[in-house]
């Protein structure tokens, strides 16, 4: 699944999320216009009482504080920080009625990587008992189980270490 005139991987997310029983983001980086096109469908699946998880990092300072403010907002996802550097992971799994649906590639949480940029995805689906299935659940819940709960106290450190990361990045732009 790649990003074409035709079709995105936004689009492929949008229908997964209209038909699922719950779901499953782990993404090193989000960013506010990546969250913000699906903010909606997460807002939907609410009133339907359908509940997710994102896990995702502070690898490289990406993530800025506002779109974890936003992601605090969402009370219908569960939101963990995974805590080691080097988290990389771009999966997305959705537990449809007897079936999952996972997209793993390289398509972060960023309109960038959902709409216009060269990504390689692959959607795999597979009954409940399928062995890929079993193998992605269990390192998503590794992942969960390493994770800690987002909250306001955590982001309000964070910003400024955030903060210090991006005067480094101006002073070492000048310096160019």
């Amino acid at each position: 699944m790649t990003n074409a005139a035709n079709e995105n991987v936004l689009e492929h997310l949008k229908v997964q999320l209209e038909t699922c029983e719950s779901f499953v983001i782990s993404v090193a980086f989000v960013t506010e216009a990546g969250l913000a096109a699906l903010k909606s469908h997460f807002i939907d699946l609410k009133a339907k009482g359908i509940r997710g998880r994102l896990i995702t990092s502070d690898y490289l300072g990406f993530n800025n504080p506002k779109v974890f403010s936003e992601l605090l907002k969402i009370k219908n996802l569960d939101v963990r920080i995974f805590p080691e550097e080097g988290f990389h992971a771009k999966g997305y799994v959705f537990k449809q009625k007897d079936y999952y649906s996972i997209t793993i590639g390289s398509s972060n949480l960023t309109l960038n990587a959902l709409q216009k940029n060269y990504e390689w995805n692959i959607q795999l689906t597979s009954l409940e008992n399928g062995d890929i299935v079993n193998q992605v659940l269990a390192a998503v819940d590794d992942q969960w189980q390493k994770s800690f709960e987002l909250t306001s106290e955590w982001i309000k450190n964070y910003t400024t270490v955030f903060e210090t990361i991006i005067q480094a990045k101006r002073v070492q732009q000048k310096k160019f």
